[in-house]
């Protein structure tokens, strides 16, 4: 059965069914019996009349919101719409189901994209050209190393230093094709529990770190933020660097997403190693994630509230870093820090920590 965010109507077969959504339940009102056939009667008209063109938002018999999709109809809502029927008393008993009405909007549209991909895109083409693109990455990366004159990956830092603007943007360009391309294949099934990391390879943590930092530093984009980087250490992990870069990589990007004030109050990476762990925190200084949302931040396909207004993001990036950080014998937790005690002020700093313990795995 396909897996949607939230609770959902489906209809098979002129059978109307109801089911949890994967970030909230299903209300336990769409359940009872004495409900079932005003609902089914509801619904099924819903579904049969809808289409692909437009988003159908309305209340259903229960007071709760729907927005139907063609064949995704989510129920079981409570958004911030004018005509709130039921409101008053489903918010308080159902806190965990209530949305912003334009970001379940654009959310719905992402899922019916996502579930019609292998519709609009035969799947065979885009291996051929996903294939094609690596290819072609590899062998500019591999260019840019050669005029960079890096031998050794001791010598990154300092010879990435040295170079032009032209040749740090060859690099930085190449470097973010290989992250997307990189990025695309976590989309496949089971991909994260088959992956498999040698660990008989080993590197230090912080050059990687210090590597992704400077990226972004030189990223293409207009106005982009200064990112404070602090803290050293020398200490080798083990497994492929190419993957915990990629979740550094991530957890940059996310708070660069996050930072409300990007150019004033750019995003900070603290590195920390002490004598059990090695703590790697990314801040953001912006809109505080709700408390509400945290358990589900590194959920499967979830976006905060916060960026509610931003096209950009699938939700898939938190999901993707944590479980890549399970390859290293890491975990990311989250923390907020409110800058003010002023109710009318809704601003923090919005911290993800990667914590990779210092072990048999890890430590040399």
């Amino acid at each position: 059965m396909i897996e949607f965010s939230y609770p959902f109507a489906k209809n098979h077969d002129n059978q109307i069914s109801f089911n949890n959504g994967r970030l909230c339940c299903l209300p336990k009102e769409y359940l009872k019996q004495t409900n079932q056939v005003v609902l089914k009667s509801f619904f099924t008209k819903i579904l049969s009349e809808s289409t692909s063109q437009d988003i159908i938002i309305g209340i259903d018999p229960l007071g709760f919101s729907f927005l139907n999709l063609d064949f995704i109809c989510y129920i079981g809502l409570v958004t911030n719409k004018a005509d709130r029927g039921k409101y008053n008393n489903l918010s308080k008993k159902y806190p965990l189901n209530k949305f912003d009405i334009e970001y379940l909007k654009k959310q719905i549209k992402f899922e019916y994209d996502l579930v019609n991909f292998k519709e609009f895109i035969p799947i065979d083409i885009v291996t051929q050209n996903l294939h094609e693109l690596r290819g072609l990455n590899s062998k500019i990366s591999g260019n840019i190393d050669r005029i960079m004159k890096i031998e050794k990956e001791e010598e990154w830092e300092s010879k990435f230093d040295e170079q032009t603007e032209s040749v740090k943007k060859i690099y930085v360009g190449s470097r973010l094709i290989k992250f997307i391309l990189d990025n695309i294949k976590f989309f496949q099934p089971n991909f994260f529990e088959n992956l498999k990391l040698d660990y008989s390879k080993f590197f230090v943590a912080h050059r990687s770190v210090s590597k992704i930092v400077k990226i972004y530093r030189n990223d293409f984009k207009k106005g982009r933020a200064d990112i404070d980087f602090t803290g050293s250490s020398g200490i080798k992990i083990s497994g492929d660097k190419e993957y915990f870069e990629i979740l550094i990589k991530i957890l940059v990007e996310n708070a660069l997403k996050y930072s409300q004030f990007p150019k004033r109050i750019g995003p900070k990476v603290e590195f920390e190693e002490t004598k059990k762990r090695l703590n790697i925190s990314v801040h953001s200084y912006g809109k505080s994630i709700p408390k509400t949302e945290e358990p589900y931040l590194f959920s499967r396909g979830f976006r905060s509230s916060v960026n509610k207004d931003s096209k950009e993001g699938t939700g898939m990036g938190l999901y993707n870093a944590m479980q890549i950080s399970k390859h290293f014998h890491g975990k990311i937790s989250f923390e907020t820090k409110k800058v003010s005690n002023d109710v009318n002020i809704d601003l923090s700093w919005n911290i993800f920590t990667l914590r990779i313990e210092k072990s048999m795995h890890n430590n040399v």
